[in-house]
Order: C-alpha cells, then sequence, then structure tokens
C-alpha cells in the first residue's frame, strides 16, 4: 500500500509545482506574427521546467511521506 500512496502524492505535488514553476522566464514575443496569441511566450522552456518540477516533486513528497508516515 506504501507505493501507491507514494505515487498519488508525488502526481499531485508534480502538478502543483508544475503550475507554480510555469511563470518563471516566460517572456513576451515582441514581433506579433498574424494569427498567433499575442500572449503567447517567445520561449516556454517546457522541457526546462519539467525536469526542475520532476527534480522538485520528487524531494517534496519524500518529505510528505516521511512527515505523514510519523504522523499518522
Amino acid at each position: 500500500m506504501f507505493g501507491l500512496e507514494i505515487i498519488v502524492i508525488f502526481v499531485v505535488i508534480w502538478w502543483l509545482v508544475l503550475f507554480t514553476v510555469l511563470p518563471f522566464g516566460v517572456q513576451k514575443d515582441d514581433k506579433i506574427v498574424g494569427g498567433n496569441d499575442p500572449g503567447a511566450p517567445k520561449n516556454p522552456m517546457l522541457k526546462k521546467k519539467i525536469i526542475l518540477t520532476s527534480i522538485i516533486s520528487f524531494f517534496l513528497s519524500i518529505i510528505v511521506s516521511v512527515i505523514k508516515n510519523e504522523i499518522f
């Protein structure tokens, strides 16, 4: 049962961290081409943000799991 709990904790934390990390480093594109959204980022750096999110979530999920097991 411990394996399923840590997976659920990791997934929930991963999504929370992803939505927290997404706005970092976003720059607006100065040259807007017809048909593009003017609010779209120039370089979203998604690969870098997903890797960073996974690393942060890994450590946070371990911390949350240890605290959860100590309390309950």
